[in-house]
């Protein structure tokens, strides 16, 4: 079998250089398949953010050595209600599931996934948290997982 010439040997001579290359691929690539991944919990229902004292009362909020911030999610049959409250850069949540009821939760920020457990009484809490943008994810007993908006603490 005879190797290819004419315009097939410059159509592969072409490819040879584009595979040859080593290059980051596109910075629009790059934010495309990151969107993408946040498609994995797409069976999540989302739990609307319909209270935040930042926002709904600001005239009344005070500062101190420790800044406390209200938020309420809510989903169709869950109510996810967090106080954070701030010491420097480093962030606590304080939260209450209603109804009361016992959960695995995921406390997510970009590059990092914390795994904590509210208690029957659906209480739970987790320190050490970057001021940076975090969701939760909670699955209960026999239902769908829901995962919080995504909101700057």
């Amino acid at each position: 079998m005879n190797p290819p010439s004419g315009p097939d040997e410059r159509l592969l001579d072409e490819l040879r250089e584009v595979l040859g290359r080593n290059a980051a691929p596109p910075s629009s690539v790059v934010e495309a398949a990151k969107a993408s991944y946040t498609w994995r919990t797409v069976d999540a229902e989302l739990a609307e953010l319909t209270h935040d004292s930042l926002v709904d009362q600001p005239a009344v909020r005070t500062r101190g050595a420790q800044d406390h911030r209200a938020l309420t999610f809510q989903a169709h049959d869950l109510v996810i209600e967090v106080e954070v409250s701030a010491s420097g850069q480093e962030r606590r949540l304080l939260g209450q599931l209603v109804p009361a009821q016992p959960a695995q939760i995921e406390v997510r920020q970009a590059g990092a996934t914390r795994h904590i457990e509210a208690d029957a009484a659906g209480r739970f809490m987790v320190s050490g948290l970057e001021a940076r943008p975090v969701s939760l994810r909670c699955r209960l007993a026999g239902q769908d997982p829901v995962s919080t908006e995504w909101v700057l603490i």
